[in-house]
């Protein structure tokens, strides 16, 4: 019984590495930026704040990140193209970046008031201040 459990959990997780898009989740923090011709790096975070609201990031349809208040973490992708940005509470904020190899990119997470949930908020900055913003979340 117990090897079969183990072989059932193998196959989802082969099943679920072969199916989803080749990108690399890294939660390194050192921020260095290095040349990369080969993928992309999307840098995300939330700065610290009192809302401690939680919400979950995707890049079309893969879970990339988890906004909290102080939260930061990158991916690398390695295909160039048109991605959506999404995430969702009470309602569902979305963002369309358009990737290229070698590029660094920066996105904000936040939040802003809602009904009767907090709502997710998605922003691309600019390179020069994301950098900036995301080496001094913690």
């Amino acid at each position: 019984m117990k090897r079969i459990l183990i072989l059932a959990v193998a196959a989802v997780v082969a099943m679920v590495c072969g199916c989803s898009p080749k990108i690399a989740n890294n939660i390194d923090t050192t921020g260095i930026s290095t040349p990369h011709p080969a993928y992309a790096v999307i840098y995300f975070y939330r700065p610290g704040g009192f809302v401690q609201a939680r919400y979950t990031v995707h890049l079309n349809d893969e879970a990339v990140f988890t906004s909290k208040s102080g939260a930061k973490s990158f991916i690398k992708v390695d295909k160039p193209g048109t991605y959506e940005i999404w995430a969702k509470t009470e309602a569902r904020e979305a963002i369309t970046l358009n990737v290229e190899m070698g590029r660094d990119y920066y996105v904000k997470a936040g939040v802003n008031f809602g009904l009767a949930l907090w709502r997710p908020s998605l922003e691309i900055v600019a390179p020069e201040v994301g950098q900036v913003a995301w080496g001094s979340v913690r």
